[in-house]
Parts: structure tokens; sequence; C-alpha cells
């Protein structure tokens, strides 16, 4: 089972944003085009990356085939090997930003949007499943995800702290770009007092107030709403300063001197150096924002291998988990193989007592016949089984016994027989589902008609 579970994977680690905007594009239209050939696929967008997990027979050939389609550089993993990737983005790992806790919510959508369109299986959702609970775990468990590493996340996460909780604050933040949006989103997750969205182009400075739930500004308006603000947070990309030394005292003597926090967090700077030196005004700028985002990277990294034991712990109980499922999937074959015997058998008994046999001699033959149609499929694996590994000994014993003496030691030995029983539970639990369900199969067409 988990033999079929692949995963062709473009990430920031090899890509550039042009490469992974096309696989995303050639990825969607190729997987329609191999719908038939799986027996299900999630794709993973996010904006650091694009990968198709696949559940299928001959999984990594339909891997190779797509990514031989795609101009960009992608790995491929199967197996047990796809399952540790997928927990390690799930977790966070693999991430550009370590931990960021926006990956677990684009997981989580991935299979969603695959169960939707009826294109998760039952591995995809057992995998998925886990997944999502191991990257739950790394969270709980770890300190992986504290901490702003952003310049616009640590530029809320400092507000916060000096304004001792931004609860019933007011914020005002000047710029609508891409720095401006990434606070302002960050910001409309807090319980604010207000926001205020100050851009030259006041259209944009709408549509951003609009998807935060804040109020657009103009910029030149800005002045009179650091009177009414707990904070103002700069980030444009003006070339000049956007305020200075007199416009803040000017300010500052209007909100009779209540102290006002400015960050700003563009470059070039935003705010006049010497603004820091207005009484009631505490100034940060971009070096007092990467000191933060430093420290707590450094904090997130030095969590890493905790979360990696936990990642450890959870593949053990994955591949318990799948071997359980299978043994029951393989219990629910052999009674419903069993059931398909015996109603077989039944009908020709009571045909025979209906006809006139003995009673004794009929209820013998059924059992018998019951006992060894049951117990067949199982016996003729098993014989296939042992046919196998008697051919592995000859092919061993043939290579000549110099390396003896190396190749038997305890630990090695150890390690072989695992390996050896390990695959002969994979061939035994493979080859007794394919001859049940075929046999199964034979039994319906034979009722059937």
């Amino acid at each position: 089972m988990l033999h079929d579970f692949g995963v062709l994977s473009f990430s920031h680690h090899r890509c550039t944003v042009d490469e992974l905007t096309d696989a995303e594009r050639r990825l969607n239209f190729l997987a329609s085009q191999v719908r038939g050939k799986v027996r299900g696929f999630v794709i993973l967008n996010t904006c650091n990356r694009v990968e198709i997990y696949v559940s299928a027979e001959r999984v990594r050939s339909i891997l190779e085939e797509l990514r031989a389609n795609v101009e960009a550089e992608g790995r491929i993993l199967c197996g047990i090997d796809a399952v540790r990737h997928l927990f390690r983005v799930s977790c966070g790992l693999e991430s550009m930003i370590v931990g960021e806790d926006q990956i677990l919510g684009q997981v989580k959508k991935s299979i969603f949007d695959s169960k939707k369109a009826g294109n998760a299986d039952e591995l995809l959702n057992f995998v998925f499943e886990r997944a999502i609970k191991v990257g739950k775990r790394a969270r709980a468990e770890t300190r992986i995800n504290e901490g702003s590493v952003s310049i616009g996340s640590a530029a809320v996460e400092l507000a916060e702290r000096e304004t001792h909780g931004l609860k019933g604050k007011k914020i005002l933040v000047i710029g609508a770009g891409e720095m401006g949006s990434l606070v302002a989103k960050a910001l409309a997750e807090k319980d604010l007092g207000g926001m205020f969205i100050a851009n030259r182009t006041f259209e944009r400075a709408i549509e951003l107030a609009r998807a935060v739930g804040g109020t657009a500004a103009r910029l030149e308006e800005k002045e009179y709403y650091m009177q009414i603000c707990d904070v103002a947070i700069s980030t444009t990309s003006a070339p000049h300063y956007i305020l200075t030394y007199d416009a803040v005292k000017e300010v500052m003597a209007k909100r009779k001197n209540r102290p006002l926090i400015i960050i700003d967090i563009a470059n070039p700077r935003d705010v006049e150096e010497r603004v820091a030196e207005i009484e009631g005004v505490k100034l940060f700028n971009l070096d007092c924002l990467q000191e933060i985002s430093e420290e707590n990277l450094r904090r997130r990294l030095s969590e890493v291998g905790k979360v990696e034991r936990i990642i450890d712990e959870e593949i053990e109980i994955f591949i318990k988990l799948l071997r359980r499922k299978r043994v029951e999937r393989l219990i629910s074959l052999l009674y419903t193989y069993g059931n398909a015997v015996r109603s077989e058998e039944k009908r020709e008994a009571l045909a025979y007592l209906r006809k006139g046999r003995d009673a004794e001699e009929v209820l013998d033959a059924f059992s018998k016949a019951v006992l060894s149609k049951t117990l067949h499929p199982a016996v003729s694996v098993l014989r296939r089984l042992a046919e196998q590994s008697v051919e592995g000994v000859e092919s061993e014993s043939s290579e000549g016994s110099e390396k003896q003496d190396n190749d038997t030691k305890d630990g090695e030995r150890s390690a072989n027989v695992k390996e050896a029983l390990d695959e002969a539970v994979k061939f035994l639990t493979e080859e007794l589902e394919r001859e049940l369900e075929r046999r199964i199969a034979q039994a319906s067409g034979g009722e059937s008609s």
C-alpha cells in the first residue's frame, strides 16, 4: 500500500518564482491527463511550493512522466520518504520561514479540495490526516512557530509588546503596498480599537482597508490620525522622509505629549531620525526589527531537532497504523471470501440432500470443501513465498562464502532478518489481497450468472 504513494515537489529550494508559477499551471493540467492512471492525487500549492501527491501503482514512473513535462527542477519521493516529506512540510520545516503556521492550513485545504473533487482515495486521506496531526503536535509541544520572523509581523509583535497588548488600541498604517498589506493583515487578527490606512493612492487605501476591516485615509491626513492613534507604522517606498521632525513635533503638541510609538520599517527610512529626540515619542526602525526577527529565527531553529524527533515518533506510529489498516482489510477479505465459499457449498449440499444423499456424507463433504477452499488462497500464496525464499537462498549461496564472516555480524544479521520479514509480510499481504479479490470477483460472477 505505502509503495503506491509518492510526491513530485517543486519548491523555493530549487526553483525560481517564475518556474513555480509555470509548474503550478502545468501540474494542474497534467493531473487531469493522468486521472485514469491513478487512484487519487492531491495538489498542494503555496507561494513557495507546488507539489502533487499521488496514489497509484507504478507511482514513480507516473511522477517521472509528470516531471518530464514541467520545465523546472522537481524532486520525486516515494513510500515512507514521501510521507516523511509531507510531515516536514506540515510542521513548517520545509518552509522559507521555518515553523510558519500558514502551511498547516494550506495542507488542510489541499486534501479538502481533493476530497470535494473526488480525487482523494483512502491512502491519501490517511496520510494527510496523519500529517495534519503531526503539524498540530509539533506546534503544541515545541516553540517552532513562536515569535515573528518577517519584518511586518515583527513590527506588530513590537507594537504589542510596547503597548502591553493591542486590545482596544488605535493603529495608523502608512503605506498600502506589499509591506503595508502584510502589517495590516497581521493587525487585523488583533482586537483593535481601530485601524487606519493612509496611502498616496487613495483607491488602494480603500481596497486594503476594506480587506482588513479598517478605515481608509489620504496620505496628507496622516498627521491628523497620528493625534488619535497609539501607534503609527510607516511602510512606504518613498525616497524621502514621510514624517519629519517638525511635523511630528506639531503632532505631539496637539496630543499634549501623550506617548506615541512610531515604527519605521521602510527602506530608505520614512521617519527623520531626530524624531526620536521629541518628548513622548518612541521611535523604532528597521535595525530594531531585524534584531527581533533574527532572535526569533534562532529560537525557532533551536526547536528543529525536537520537531524532527516528533516526526520520527510519528513515522513509527504511522507505519503501525498502516499495517493495522492493511491487516483489517485482509481480515475483511477473508471473511467475504469465506462467506462466498460457504454460500456456494451450502447450495450444493442442499441440492444433494434434496436428491436423497446421506446427510452425514453430505455434511462431511460440505465441511471439507469449505475448509479446503477457504484456506486455498493463503496456502497457494505461502507456497509461492516459500519458492521465492528458496530461490533467494540458492542465489546467495552461489556467490560463495568468502564474505560470510563479515556479513553475519550480529547487527547486520538482525537488520537482514527484519528486512526479510518485512518483505515477506508485504509479499504475503499483497499476494493474498490480490488472490482473494480475484476469487471474490469470480464467486460474485458465478452468483450473478
